[in-house]
């Protein structure tokens, strides 16, 4: 859940609180962890988004500074956030309790700054979300008094919700389908036959002299007359016009190499003679 950071913003509030402590990049990762702070009521600040200005840089060392406890999730991207390795780093200058969450076995802590013999900056390794609630409550800082109103989050309701979505969506789409299956069975239009003539050159002439439009038996069959702009390299298309008579050629055309085509068509060049 990406976007938990619109649902659930940092508290801002004067009560005792926790900091969750987070590279910008990791914050996918770091919903599961906010999401059981949150479902036991925990008051929880974090960094949002990037700072304007050395006021805003002050404002969050003295938030962060300010938690009961910093939780830190502890990634390569985190030891080298400069905000959050600033806002730690001043909580571990006064002494003040930070746990370090190990998401994958590597420890980060030196790489962070932090002094990985310090009992108070101790190490723990995410494995399960029961274990994972145990090291933060009974961490160094943690008290019944960063505790406020427990979020509930309705996910079963949610699914519920998609599920029951989805099947009405199905529905719709099985009776119109249904409907557009009897209407084709119901209407269906005599299509033409079309001629498919593969020669482009051809093809250019036959459609002048249909006058564009689809190419159909019935018009292939009117055909007795075909003016060709250039020699086609498919003169087997001819076969195609039954009842052609006569072609008419450019006289330039038979300066290349093309060949003319074999039957009992007259072939007229335009400026010269029939052969």
């Amino acid at each position: 859940m990406r976007n938990w950071m619109k649902q659930h913003p940092p508290y801002e509030g004067e009560q005792p609180y926790l900091y969750l402590a987070f590279a910008d990049t990791d914050r996918g990762r770091v919903w599961k962890i906010m999401k059981l702070l949150l479902e036991r009521g925990c008051r929880v600040w974090y960094c949002c988004g990037l700072p304007g200005d050395a006021a805003e840089v002050r404002r969050r060392q003295e938030r962060s500074g300010g938690a009961a406890l910093t939780v830190l999730y502890l990634t390569d991207a985190a030891a080298a956030d400069r905000d959050t390795k600033s806002n730690v780093l001043v909580n571990q200058k006064f002494d003040r309790p930070i746990l370090c969450l190990d998401p994958d076995g590597t420890d980060r802590r030196l790489s962070m700054g932090l002094h990985e013999t310090v009992p108070h900056i101790p190490l723990y390794t995410l494995t399960d979300s029961a274990d994972m609630e145990n090291a933060i409550i009974h961490a160094d800082g943690f008290s019944q008094e960063i505790l406020g109103e427990p979020v509930q989050f309705d996910e079963g309701g949610l699914l519920r919700k998609f599920t029951a979505l989805f099947s009405v969506l199905a529905v719709l789409i099985a009776l119109i389908s249904f409907a557009g299956i009897r209407y084709l069975h119901w209407f269906q239009p005599e299509l033409p036959d079309e001629v498919m003539i593969r020669d482009p050159v051809i093809l250019s002439a036959v459609r002048d002299a249909a006058r564009g439009g689809v190419i159909t038996e019935e018009l292939a069959l009117s055909i007795t007359h075909l003016r060709l702009d250039s020699l086609p390299e498919r003169w087997e298309d001819l076969a195609l016009l039954p009842a052609l008579e006569e072609i008419t050629l450019p006289q330039q055309s038979l300066l290349g190499e093309g060949e003319l085509p074999e039957g009992d068509y007259a072939i007229e060049l335009i400026g010269g003679a029939e052969g």
